[in-house]
């Protein structure tokens, strides 16, 4: 038996020490070549260059006529000037006749501007009468015309490395022609949960046994924080076949654990964890999570988290979902949107623990209000389902009055 599980927890470790330990032990992954329609929500492993201009020629802004924008000046609705129209050309069409003083060319919205045209004119500040048209309004060169290399020029880096693709920074990569991108591989994620209470959904649980819950929120916890989730499933509490699954987990990039990571006779993981690698943290001043621990074995970085399903996903959003990015080059870790909103009812904290208070959010003449969730323990699954948030009490304040403006973490997807 271990001093910890003899006496428990002497000392526990801040949230922001946890991480300068684990920092220098997460290293960016190597990158792969994808489709660029394939690329949202990827990091880029390099900077994108564009190596054509957009658009790669002149095209006219509007629907209306090509001239020179020095035949229109003095032009007005009682003065107009009266232009000689040669041609028509649509949106895929080149015109071969070259447009001189006096002359227009009807285009269309993205249409080629004619050789010597150099302005377009509105075809409501026109009027067509036969083959010619009276312009109501002057022009200055280049008015209407979107000119070559105006939204993006030729060699332009369009797109920095480690940025996280959007759906408009797809779109941008394909108005480039660009194809194929290279990006940062995505965290294989192993999940396991331990205990020998819990049994599979689906099951019918006898007194004493518990559905197990926590890989399945953890995978799907993965898979929004940009990973990809192994579901290696449950593990009996004894130290060899925890050893075992530990060594094929060993395979993937990350590994999580949850449940045996208290201070009880049954909670093996830390112990496991430093006699095959190096046992970084064990026990974190947060709640729910207090026992969290973090390994480091074969370079793989292991986190050890409680078995309560709200501590879990706690432990998870803190430490392994800004794993999952920062192996990615990420510089945001936390991705989830914030707002600020005030308390309907105090929060008590107790100094020297950072607590995660879950909350509900409700929107009131353009102002918005969170009430904190009563609960009673971090096993109440159901509270994050009440929950829009989370309000973080830092740990050297003693929790936040009623009226007080915090910061709410929203769950994603946001859900108000």
């Amino acid at each position: 038996m271990t001093e910890i599980h003899k006496h428990g927890f002497k000392k526990l470790t801040l949230i922001e020490n946890a991480w300068k330990i684990l920092s220098p032990y997460i290293k960016i992954l190597s990158e792969e070549e994808i489709k660029s329609t394939n690329g949202l929500g990827r990091f880029l492993a390099s900077d994108i260059v564009s190596f054509i201009d957009v658009p790669h020629f002149d095209r006219s802004a509007m629907d209306g006529y090509a001239v020179q924008a020095e035949d229109t000046f003095g032009a007005s609705p009682h003065k107009p000037i009266i232009l000689k129209m040669i041609d028509k050309i649509e949106i895929n069409q080149i015109s071969s006749i070259k447009l001189n003083h006096e002359e227009a060319i009807k285009v269309a919205t993205g249409s080629p501007i004619p050789f010597g045209a150099n302005a377009v004119v509105k075809i409501e500040d026109t009027k067509l009468i036969d083959d010619k048209i009276e312009v109501y309004t002057p022009l200055t060169p280049e008015k209407n015309v979107s000119k070559k290399g105006e939204d993006v020029k030729k060699n332009d880096i369009i797109i920095k490395k480690f940025h996280q693709l959007r759906p408009q920074d797809i779109t941008l990569l394909i108005a480039c022609n660009i194809e194929t991108i290279k990006v940062i591989k995505k965290p294989t994620v192993a999940i396991i949960s331990t205990g020998s209470e819990l049994v599979e959904v689906g099951s019918s649980p006898k007194i004493g046994e518990i559905i197990e819950t926590n890989t399945h929120s953890i995978s799907l916890f993965t898979e929004l924080y940009g990973g990809i989730p192994i579901r290696l499933g449950i593990v009996e509490d004894d130290p060899d076949k925890i050893r075992e699954i530990l060594n094929k987990a060993l395979e993937y990039d990350i590994v999580v654990f949850s449940g045996g990571t208290s201070v009880g006779e049954r909670d093996l993981l830390p112990s496991i964890m430093e006699q095959e690698g190096k046992l970084l943290v064990h026990g974190i001043a947060m709640r729910p999570g207090s026992p969290t621990a973090i390994a480091i074995v074969k370079n793989i970085p292991v986190f050890c988290l409680p078995g309560f399903p709200v501590a879990t996903i706690i432990g998870f959003e803190d430490f392994v979902g800004p794993t999952i990015r920062k192996m990615q080059g990420a510089n945001i870790l936390d991705p989830r949107p914030i707002i600020k909103a005030t308390l309907t009812r105090g929060i008590p904290s107790k100094l020297g623990r950072r607590d995660s208070a879950r909350v509900k959010i409700e929107r009131i003449n353009g102002e918005y209000f969170a009430t904190p969730i009563r609960i009673s323990g971090s096993g109440i699954i159901s509270s994050l389902v009440k929950a829009d948030g989370v309000v973080k009490i830092p740990e050297n304040i003693e929790g936040f009055e009623k009226d007080s403006v915090v910061n709410v973490y929203l769950y994603l997807p946001i859900s108000i």
